[in-house]
């Protein structure tokens, strides 16, 4: 006899839904060793890159080569984490229900190319729906 799996619903905020994905994006991607977006945003942080900042031009110097340090760091982690090939060679299930959760939200939200959920993973595709909030 199979056992019923529990369902979950959880009501959520726009930012909190934007928050959610791109945890779940940077979840999955940092994990198969993508380190690129993770690292050009945290090399970003705290920056003014503004064009009209007096400063500009040296903090855009500084901030790149933050992320290019970052990014060579990450680099020799994942070559460690994933000895002997240095990449991961296949997507674990957790990455791949993260994958469809955030399709889905992405669908949901359209951003997605895809037009429906794509369905990775052991899980079902989630089904998400959109609520008006309250007017105040």
């Amino acid at each position: 006899m199979m056992k019923e799996s529990k369902k979950y619903t959880i009501e959520l905020a726009e930012n909190q839904v934007r928050v959610i994905q791109n945890a779940l994006e940077e979840y999955f991607r940092l994990r198969m060793g993508q380190d690129f977006d993770f690292c050009n945003d945290i090399a970003s942080l705290n920056v003014d890159l503004s064009p009209e900042n007096p400063n500009h031009e040296r903090l855009f110097d500084m901030y790149i080569a933050r992320r290019d340090h970052m990014q060579e760091v990450m680099r020799a982690f994942f070559r460690i984490a994933f000895e002997p090939t240095g990449y991961l060679k296949e997507k674990t299930d957790d990455m791949l229900i993260a994958e469809c959760i955030w399709d889905a939200i992405r669908c949901v939200r359209g951003s997605s190319n895809w037009g429906s959920p794509l369905h990775t993973g052991s899980e079902s595709v989630p089904k998400i729906k959109v609520s008006e909030g309250k007017k105040s």
